[in-house]
């Protein structure tokens, strides 16, 4: 069985990483693959989209060009080759910058050659009539939400079925990667690119935790630095390996993500790039995490209340403190993963495509 998938790819972007991580372990698995990415011209025009420091693989190839979310779901071009090539399977990661319109134009033709399978990324209702435009062979979500707020109440007559299957969770083994300048401190870790002010809880709430010299923060950003300089705060700039972040999480004591709350239906893909280093994590408590139980629970992370410096603080200390918290957290967190690893939801796909 040969597997396409119509894909951002070696980004920092959730729709992209979730291809990569199915399609890595697929390739492992003995099957064929191959990627149909955008140019990067047209991806970069998107402040989401920043490529990793890594080269494309041969079975890559970037044919199309997005479009923007004022143009959706018109706007952007898709090459001859997602035509021409040869594959059973075509699996489409549904985005809001997804050139729909020139998909549609398609889609008839590469159903008569493969199944076409998509993966539902989008996060508003204002964006899903123009995928049911397209008629697919199954599609996929990551958790009810996505049926009950997005999909719900439109036509769907145009999707075989609907199948439920989470995002996958990396499943690496890094060495840790301790950075010198922590020293023997307790040492906080942020990684990614998030806009600055959602840094805000965890820089305000850490200048009171570290100033008395017993932690540190290393923020490690790809877009440059955040706009603060303290003691306690260590900053590099650097848009590193997914296995190098492994390595530098499980160096650390406590991993810190941040993310403003949104009424659209969301996952964050942070998440389930880091949980399996079972470095302790803290997360606000908004959409980005509601399907993802918090230790109170028996859960792999602790939440607590945006926009709550108080409580923000109170529970970072009792992780700091409570070395059998941080064990329950790192064993739950690597067992949670390993439910939803990146070989499971692979082969729930494989029992998708072979059932159509």
């Amino acid at each position: 069985m040969k597997i396409a998938f119509l894909s951002r790819w070696n980004a920092t972007c959730g729709a992209g990483l979730h291809a990569e991580l199915l399609c890595r372990k697929l390739l492992s698995m003995g099957f064929n693959v191959l990627v149909f990415a955008p140019s990067l011209e047209s991806a970069n025009a998107d402040w989401h989209h920043r490529m990793i420091d890594v080269e494309d693989e041969e079975w890559v190839m970037r044919v199309y060009g997005e479009t923007s979310e004022l143009e959706y779901p018109a706007g952007g071009f898709m090459g001859a080759e997602v035509l021409e090539d040869d594959y059973d399977v075509l699996v489409v990661e549904l985005y809001n910058r997804l050139p729909v319109l020139k998909l549609a134009e398609i889609h008839e033709k590469i159903r008569r050659k493969a199944k076409l399978v998509g993966v539902l990324h989008l996060a508003w209702r204002r964006d899903i009539p123009p995928i049911l435009k397209i008629k697919w062979d199954a599609m996929v979500i990551f958790d009810k939400r996505y049926h009950n707020e997005l999909l719900a109440h439109y036509d769907l007559s145009n999707i075989g079925r609907i199948e439920e299957i989470s995002y996958p969770f990396a499943i690496l083994d890094s060495p840790p990667t301790r950075i010198e300048e922590a020293e023997d401190r307790f040492l906080f870790i942020t990684y990614g690119r998030q806009p600055e002010l959602e840094y805000l809880d965890y820089i305000r709430g850490l200048r009171e935790i570290c100033s008395g010299g017993e932690a540190v923060y290393f923020v490690l950003r790809s877009d440059g630095r955040l706009p603060v300089d303290e003691p306690w705060i260590i900053q590099k700039v650097d848009r590193p390996s997914l296995r190098r972040i492994h390595g530098y999480l499980r160096g650390a004591d406590a991993h810190l993500i941040p993310k403003s709350d949104t009424r659209g239906v969301v996952i964050s893909s942070t998440i389930y790039q880091s949980l399996y280093s079972g470095t302790p994590t803290i997360v606000p408590d908004t959409r980005y995490f509601e399907n993802i139980p918090p230790i109170e629970e028996d859960g792999p992370v602790m939440k607590y209340r945006l926009g709550d410096l108080e409580d923000f603080i109170e529970k970072a200390r009792r992780l700091m403190k409570d070395y059998s918290l941080r064990e329950r957290l790192s064993e739950n967190a690597r067992r949670y993963a390993l439910e939803a690893s990146d070989e499971v939801v692979a082969r729930r796909f494989l029992e998708l495509f072979e059932s159509l």
